[in-house]
């Protein structure tokens, strides 16, 4: 049986679409905990109607806990062999717990992923699916495209190997992990999965639906949770083995250009103050780390010091960037 975990959190216009998809997937042995994260609009009540429906739809209601704790709600519930992850304001294609499930079956594999499709509304997906496009990716391939770092093999944005939602975990794997409540809760749960995977089968077919919001926190250019995406970092930092400089070293990387990206962003804004106040904390902790560390080659490490001590040489790097990609378009 798969687990089905969906946290909600007034999203009543996006939710039916979600719930559905779910309900309707080929793969029927499915247990779909309905999380209605202390909403205030109709939400719960709609998660309700469903569980008249379909007695594989199971709500909880809670206080709210916000993402992470409705997620950990969840996977404290969990009584399948399977957990999957689907926000809800977002939806699946019908085959895509069926696919993820198969693929998992071919191998020793710790979990299973397909890709996503950012859509702006629902649009119902009849198409039936065939793969023939997979990978297997080890320990090494998923810590590097999870800090972005380039890997001959896998050529996938970073943010299918961050987000949970796109994938099937053995509960196996995953049982004793629970969210945090951080800047980018998936990239920390992750890093934790990935430390635990021996390998993991990868299904190139967008099944995955992320429903774009203009309102979401995600489309806002500068808010505390982006500026917390650092501490994140952090996090994961203290979460990989000190005696790992190589994944360490992925991770100051990206915790690095973090930092620098965060600070350019909240210049002239009122977020100004308190990102600088957190890039000296993140800062302190990590430098001598990240200049000692052997596996952060030279150029890497001048290119960052320089864009870290000298703020303008971003905005200039970022200027160019932002110049070069207005011709194009």
């Amino acid at each position: 049986m798969i687990s089905v975990i969906v946290p909600i959190y007034n999203v009543e216009e996006y939710l039916p679409a979600c719930i559905e998809s779910i309900i309707n997937q080929t793969y029927k042995d499915l247990e779909i905990l309905l999380i209605d994260d202390g909403s205030t609009d109709n939400s719960g009540k709609i998660c309700d109607e469903y569980a008249k429906q379909d007695g594989r739809c199971i709500v909880i209601h809670q206080q709210n806990k916000g993402l992470s704790g409705a997620r950990n709600t969840g996977l404290d519930h969990a009584t399948g062999e399977y957990i999957s992850f689907i926000d809800g304001d977002d939806y699946i294609h019908p085959q895509m717990l069926e696919i993820l499930y198969e693929a998992l079956q071919k191998g020793d594999y710790d979990f299973s992923m397909v890709t996503f499709k950012q859509v702006w509304k629902y649009c119902k997906e009849d198409i039936t699916v065939t793969i023939n496009n997979t990978f297997t990716a080890n320990r090494l391939s998923l810590m590097k495209r999870l800090y972005n770092v380039n890997d001959q093999k896998l050529k996938w944005s970073e943010m299918n190997f961050q987000v949970v939602w796109n994938k099937l975990y053995k509960k196996s794997l995953i049982s004793n992990l629970r969210f945090k409540q951080t800047g980018t809760e998936d990239t920390e749960f992750n890093n934790q999965v990935y430390l635990k995977t021996n390998s993991a089968l990868l299904v190139n077919v967008p099944l995955y639906y992320w429903v774009q919001r203009p309102s979401s926190i995600t489309h806002q250019l500068i808010n505390q949770n982006f500026i917390n995406r650092a501490y994140s970092y952090l996090i994961c930092l203290h979460e990989i083995p000190v005696e790992n400089n190589l994944y360490r070293a992925f991770c100051l990387q990206k915790l690095y250009k973090t930092i620098i990206n965060i600070r350019y962003r909240s210049e002239k804004t009122k977020w100004n103050n308190y990102t600088i106040s957190q890039f000296l904390i993140l800062k302190r902790q990590t430098i001598k780390e990240f200049v000692r560390n052997k596996h952060i080659c030279l150029s890497k490490k001048i290119g960052l010091l320089l864009f870290l001590y000298i703020p303008k040489t971003y905005n200039c790097f970022m200027f160019i960037n932002e110049s070069i990609y207005k011709l194009k378009k």
